[in-house]
């Protein structure tokens, strides 16, 4: 405890950690990524994402089956998105740490409920008359446990609807069930003007949720049909910011020792401070909360770009610098907080400690490409402010260009306009920002910063890209059509732009159909550009390039190379997912329909539906039968056709590729027919080798298999192979023997383990006599209280039944100290029980003396503690109390 709070966020991540770990005997788990393995959701936004293919049942639970985390989350884009209001509540952020437990069929809401109630009252010490309860409207199982077991008051449980005590699922499909939830009354001072404030009335912030418990007992599938879990589990969430604000009584998150020292270093750059003025102070809080967010996203592995997760990243990155220039601070600002963040929570996340120049890197080379969008904004705002007769108002609609296409802040452009006697139309400012949104969530799975308008303004004045790209990795004849900068058509290219362009025929692959786009190099006599990713609009395919030297200009004849040895790697791999296609319905069934797919230079992602886990002989057959068809060398044949015939030939479809009336069809041999418009190998025997890398769930119903062929392959393998030879040379043993030789060596491990066990108990049954010696003569009884030393900490449970065995009518106190932890143990005899004295509350008396709790039967108990200085003081307590 540090600086006057209760428990710091630190200490209140390991306290949970330790209720359930030590306490409940759950398996402490990592936090998974932010970028979650699952197609359906954007970024990982629960704690429970990571066990869905365990709650689904397609993945064994941990054993016990019971875990506890402390989950990364992000918030920010799909229909979790809070971003909208960070800043303007007390609590609300676009990242959070979820604090969570979880049962895979094990303890259900009879264990979870009480446990819950213990941890917020006694282990963080919650005022239990400030605490409500809320509970799915039919769930009356629930209801009774709060009610009869734990002790709550009927007026304090409040049953509510789905839309707030229904919990999941975390995308579209997957595992979902009533919640309970515990909420926090802040206090009358928090109360909004409603003259029937209330936690069943309003939505103020004088109630807190606190914690969810979900109790996962459906599972919700592409229909909206849910269907019983075969197994009952629990999922809870409890934000880590928003509890640690609570226990210490504070007014925001932001006051937290989780987010305060970057809340100082904003106030520090800024020059302003915080809580002197509240429009400041919505900044000061944006800011803060997207530097934490981006840099534990860019430690996970984003980078700001235009398309999906990455998006997301760049625009929380570019809503933190637009609010830097609304408190007048110059860009580039923002690089300058990592390090707070870092070292604010390196201790818990290693990751952004060994990520700390890369953070630095990216978002300082982000702020500087923004800075001259910005830059131009500005200069395009005096042109407007110039043309603007005095006293009339700044058009509205122009006021929101600045800030869509050039990120120009609204409020920042209201306060220019006021210094020269203007005034921007606010009215029709807001309903083009309506319109906008409503254009944006009717495309939200194509997102991207350049505007599809225009796209389509390039497409009606130059018409389609001739591609040659089926038959040519080159072309030295081509011509530049259009350029695209910052989202607008420009004449030229600078050194140093990156951007987009056009050109009439190219050999470069659009990114479509899951194969990746091609990369390379465009040049002339004038530029060399570096083609960064190619990608489509409809038949337009844009080239986002990096003019390293000299300037681009439209109507110049350039040459374009594709990447040879890229391509090369992308076309096996996409060859391949036609193979494994094929294979999985010859090994798995008809059934079996292919969900996505992902071809990269190094690997190919193959999603596909299936009600159940692929086993091992299944996937050494698919794997078989791929390389056995690669072996045979099949001619690879590429046919023009409609649709129709298509389809009439006995050709499917690859999932997520567009047809126009006339299709490619891709055959290999007689193994495979399909309409596609990717790149694919001559024949299979180039190809050379396929190896199955994974497999497993990704979602309800649905399996992803990734796999690597090629070279890619051989590198694999022969990695492999280089580790089984470390380990069989560690071992002295022959590679083909080394798991039969593990197997030997861990059944010697255990056998040993368990003679040292036996010694170790031995060992503390030895001292059996000298602590008897100091026991002493109590009223009915005797009486021993003692410190022991060397004794293994699983042999004193043991040697406390032994001594009180031996005395007989008799109260034992044993304390232990071992790696400066204290292990407590207690036997209290029957004749004593009677009397009143209770083992599990002298354990947790001596406990709670020395920063520790515990508990158990009366006649027998253990406790666990901390502060060993503190022990003989509490052990001479006891023994004073029936001494005395």
């Amino acid at each position: 405890m540090t600086n006057g709070q209760k428990f710091t966020g630190k200490e209140i991540r390991q306290k949970f950690i330790n209720f359930f770990k030590d306490k409940h005997d759950s398996v402490h788990l990592p936090s998974s990524s932010l970028i979650p393995d699952n197609p359906t959701v954007l970024l990982t936004t629960a704690g429970m994402l990571q066990f869905v293919p365990i709650f689904l049942g397609y993945e064994a639970p941990p054993n016990p089956p019971r875990a506890v985390t402390v989950q990364k989350c992000a918030r920010a884009g799909g229909k979790d998105s809070d971003i909208e209001n960070v800043g303007r509540t007390p609590r609300h952020h676009t990242f959070f740490e979820m604090l969570g437990n979880f049962s895979f069929g094990d303890y259900f809401k009879k264990q979870v409920i009480p446990w819950a109630w213990d941890f917020v009252t006694n282990e963080l010490q919650l005022d239990k008359s400030k605490l409500w309860i809320t509970i799915y409207e039919t769930d009356d199982e629930s209801f009774e446990i709060w009610k009869n077991d734990v002790g709550i008051a009927e007026n304090r449980i409040l049953r509510k609807g789905k839309k707030d005590n229904f919990w999941g699922p975390p995308g579209p499909t997957g595992p979902c069930g009533p919640c309970t939830e515990i909420h926090y009354d802040l206090g009358q001072e928090y109360a909004c003007a409603h003259e029937n404030c209330g936690i069943d009335t309003c939505e103020c912030d004088r109630y807190v949720e606190v914690w969810n418990l979900v109790f996962m007992e459906l599972n919700k599938d592409e229909e909206g049909i849910f269907t019983p879990l075969e197994k009952k589990n629990v999922d809870t969430g409890m934000g880590l910011e928003r509890i640690t604000m609570v226990v210490n009584e504070l007014s925001s998150t932001f006051e937290t020792d989780l987010l305060l020292p970057i809340v100082k270093k904003v106030c520090e750059l800024s020059g302003k401070s915080y809580k002197d003025n509240p429009k400041d102070d919505i900044s000061i809080r944006i800011i803060t909360d997207h530097a934490r967010c981006i840099s534990f996203l860019i430690a996970d592995g984003l980078i700001p770009s235009n398309e999906g997760r990455n998006y997301v990243l760049r625009m929380i990155l570019r809503r933190a610098l637009r609010h830097g220039k609304i408190l007048g601070v110059e860009l580039p600002f923002l690089y300058k907080i990592v390090d707070t963040v870092v070292d604010n929570y390196k201790e818990t996340y290693p990751e952004l400690e060994t990520s700390r120049e890369r953070l630095i890197s990216v978002i300082k080379k982000e702020e500087e490409r923004f800075k001259q969008t910005i830059d131009r904004g500005m200069g395009m705002l005096e042109e407007l402010i110039q043309k603007t007769v005095a006293g009339q108002k700044i058009s509205g609609e122009e006021a929101f260009k600045l800030y869509d296409t050039y990120g120009f802040p609204f409020e920042l452009t209201k306060e220019i306009a006021q210094e020269k006697g203007l005034y921007v139309d606010i009215d029709s400012f807001n309903k083009a920002m309506k319109e906008q949104k409503e254009r944006a969530r009717s495309a939200r799975t194509a997102v991207k910063l350049t505007d599809d308008l225009v796209y389509n303004e390039v497409m009606e004045k130059i018409g389609a890209t001739t591609f040659i790209g089926y038959t040519e990795t080159k072309s030295e004849d081509c011509t530049i059509k259009a350029v695209i900068k910052d989202g607008k058509v420009a004449e030229f290219l600078e050194e140093g732009d990156i951007a987009e362009i056009i050109l009439d025929k190219t050999p470069f692959y659009a990114e479509s159909g899951g194969q990746v786009g091609d990369t390379g190099t465009i040049k002339s006599e004038n530029f060399e550009a570096e083609v960064l990713n190619t990608s489509k609009f409809n038949d337009l395919f844009i080239h986002k390039v990096q003019i390293n030297t000299g300037e681009a200009k439209i109507g110049e004849k350039i040459s374009a190379f594709v990447d040879e040895d890229r391509r090369k790697n992308i076309v096996i791999h996409h060859t391949t997912a036609h193979l494994l296609q094929a294979a999985l319905k010859e090994v798995l069934g008809d059934a079996v329909a292919q969900a996505g797919s992902q071809v990269e230079p190094d690997r190919t992602r193959f999603d596909f539906s299936f009600d159940r886990g692929v086993n091992e002989q299944e996937i050494q057959k698919i794997e078989n039968l791929i390389n056995s068809w690669i072996s045979a060398n099949y001619e690879g044949q590429t046919q023009q056709m409609s649709v129709e015939e298509a389809k009439s030939s006995g050709a499917t479809a690859l999932f997520g590729e567009k047809y126009g009336d006339k299709v490619r069809v891709v055959s290999l041999g007689n193994v495979s027919k399909e309409l596609c418009g990717g790149t694919h190998a001559d024949s299979t025997g180039e190809i050379r080798l396929c190896k199955i890398v994974s497999e497993g769930a990704i979602a309800a119903g649905t399996r992803r298999i990734e796999l690597v062929c090629g070279q890619k392959a051989f590198e694999y393998l022969n990695s492999y192979y280089n580790e089984l030879t470390k380990i069989s040379k560690k071992l002295k043993t022959p590679a083909m023997e080394v798991a039969e030789r593990l197997d030997k060596v861990q059944e010697d491990l255990t056998q040993a383990q368990k003679r040292i066990e036996t010694l170790e108990t031995e060992i503390a049954l030895g001292k059996i006599d000298n602590l008897l010696g100091q026991a002493v003569e109590i009223a009915e009884g005797k009486l021993l209280v003692a410190k022991v030393e060397g004794v293994p900490s699983k042999a004193i449970r043991d040697l406390t039944e032994k001594i009180g065995d031996n005395l007989g009518n008799s109260i034992v106190v044993l304390a232990l100290v071992e790696d400066e932890k204290i292990s407590i143990t207690a036997k209290v005899s029957q004749n004593f029980i009677s009397k009143g004295v209770n083992a599990g509350q002298l354990v947790n008396e001596t406990a709670s003396k020395c920063d520790g709790k515990g508990g158990g039967k009366p006649n027998f108990a253990q406790a666990g503690a901390k502060d060993v200085s503190r022990l003989d003081g509490a052990l001479n307590e006891i023994k004073d109390k029936f001494l005395s």
